[in-house]
This record gives structure tokens, C-alpha cells and sequence, in this order.
């Protein structure tokens, strides 16, 4: 064990909360030389699942003394809506289902409830996405289209204007997932967008992920695709949880993002690659 090791085993508070399930939750002392990638490696995390538990004011710059708090093994936490189901919920995180029972300790007769917190093995999280062949992005969340790209009646000014982008209606606190491999460029409040993130890709286009509530990545942090951007939300101008997701080409100009994605049946895709199968469970 290296001595900064030590120092730390000695001078930090741990607080471990013991859950009933497969996982714990760990409250974690910033020390001195702490930055989020060292944090992440040392227990095994993605950085993005550090920024998503804990409401971070610069994640460049770490205050010595504050208190952050992340899960063991890494995995993403969803709060139960009324009326949904185990299958349902795991689809929004492109997951089996049986992972989640198994994380959960859910035996056969429980039922879930509006409240309850759910625990997602980041291992388990994007096992079902589909990877894009001819298109060059995956779907950012799994949901229903509620508004197209082109020209329509805004629904909150009632004025006729060109909507930029595609309107996924997804539950609050729903996962948002990068298209493809990039930087994120912008991370913050921007608008009528709200809170908002955009990505740089490697091939020169852009993607913005607009109305979260909450906002898991930094500028400049390079994410790969299926890395976590951040939750579903309604901030901004939007009558209702969902993300406008928006795609804009090498001369920033947009474009209608379905001519960049897989078809809609390809959002949650099972595969059965020892029975030679691959069943879509897409909306």
C-alpha cells in the first residue's frame, strides 16, 4: 500500500451505509491531491457515476473537507414511478431485467413501488443497446417521440417555429446516454435548452441533450458511446419530462437527428448470440 494510501486510510471518514442488496453505498472525505479521476480508479468507478450521486459545484477543482458519496460496485440508482414495471425500467437502462432482480434481491411475488430505489450494475447498463452499423449515432434514451424535427406549433408559446431537434419522452430521472464517442464542449444551463450538454464529436458533428434535471459529465471530459450524460428532466422551456435531442453537422448546421439514428424498433435490442437470435424491443 503506497503511503498516500495509508495517510488516507488514517485521516479520511468512510462511512459505509450497508444495503440488503449487492451493493453499498460509501460516503467519501476529498483529501488533499484528490481529483475525480483519482477518486474513480481507486474505487473502480466511471466519473460519470460520481457526478451523478453527488451535486459537484467544480469538478476541476474538488473542495478538501466536502463530503461525496458513490456506490460499491459501481452501478446508477432509479427511483420507481407509479405504474412501472421491472421490464420496463429496464429497458431505459438498456439492461436484462434479470440483473436487476438479482442486484435488487427481488424474489419472485415483490413488487416494486412508486418510491422505491432501484440499483443498476453499471455491467448490467447498456447490454441491450444497439450499435449503430450504417448511422453513426445510438438512441440517447429509450422513449416515445413526442415532438419531430421541422416546423410546428410551439407548445408552450403557441407560435408556429422551426423545432431543431427530437422531442424523447422519457420518466424523470431517466438515463441519458451519449450518442457516440466525443468531448463534451458545453455542460450547464443554456436557455430555453435548460441544462444542457453538447458533444464534440470525433467525426466533426454535434449533439446537444437538452432539458435535464440533473448533469453528469464536465466540459472537456472525453465520453465514449452509452457513457452517461446525465437524467431525464423538464427544465428550460418543456411542458414534460423528455430530452430534445439535437444534431448538427460539421458547418453547425442542424439536421433531422432520425436520419442519424437506428430505426425506432432498434432502441432495446436482446440478443441471443448462442441461439442465433436477436430479438428488438423498441417503442
Amino acid at each position: 500500500m503506497s503511503n498516500r494510501n495509508l495517510l488516507a486510510l488514517l485521516v479520511m471518514l468512510v462511512v459505509v451505509s450497508i444495503t440488503s442488496f449487492g451493493y453499498v453505498i460509501i460516503t467519501y472525505t476529498i483529501q488533499q491531491g484528490d481529483t475525480l479521476y483519482s477518486i474513480a480508479k481507486e474505487h473502480e468507478l466511471h466519473v460519470s457515476t460520481i457526478l451523478d450521486f453527488n451535486d459537484i459545484e467544480d469538478p476541476k477543482s474538488l473542495k478538501i473537507g466536502e463530503k461525496i458519496v458513490f456506490p460499491q460496485p459501481d452501478g446508477l440508482l432509479y427511483e420507481v414511478k407509479k405504474g412501472e414495471t421491472l421490464s420496463y425500467i429496464a429497458k431505459l437502462f438498456f439492461a436484462p431485467v434479470e440483473d436487476i432482480i438479482r442486484a435488487n434481491s427481488i424474489k419472485n411475488g415483490d413488487i416494486i413501488v412508486p418510491g422505491q430505489k432501484l440499483f443498476v450494475p453499471m455491467d448490467s447498463i447498456n447490454k441491450y443497446d444497439y450499435k449503430p452499423i450504417e448511422r453513426p449515432f445510438r438512441w440517447p434514451v429509450y422513449g416515445v417521440i413526442s415532438s419531430n424535427y421541422g416546423w410546428r406549433q410551439h407548445p408552450i408559446t403557441g407560435k408556429l417555429a422551426f423545432h431543431t431537434g427530437l422531442d424523447i419522452a422519457a420518466p424523470m430521472g431517466a438515463p441519458i446516454f451519449a450518442a457516440a464517442d466525443g468531448y463534451v464542449t458545453f455542460a450547464g444551463l443554456n436557455g430555453g435548452y435548460g441544462f444542457m450538454v453538447e458533444i464534440q464529436h470525433d467525426d466533426g458533428m454535434i449533439t446537444r441533450y437538452g432539458h435535464m434535471s440533473h448533469i453528469s459529465v464536465y466540459v472537456g471530459q472525453r465520453v465514449f458511446m452509452g457513457s452517461l450524460l446525465g437524467r431525464i428532466g423538464a427544465t428550460g422551456l418543456a411542458t414534460g419530462p423528455h430530452v430534445h435531442f439535437e444534431v448538427r453537422d460539421n458547418e453547425y448546421r442542424t439536421v433531422d437527428p432520425l436520419s442519424t439514428l437506428p430505426a425506432k424498433d432498434l432502441m432495446y435490442v436482446i440478443r441471443g448470440y448462442q441461439e442465433g437470435n436477436m430479438d428488438t424491443g423498441g417503442k
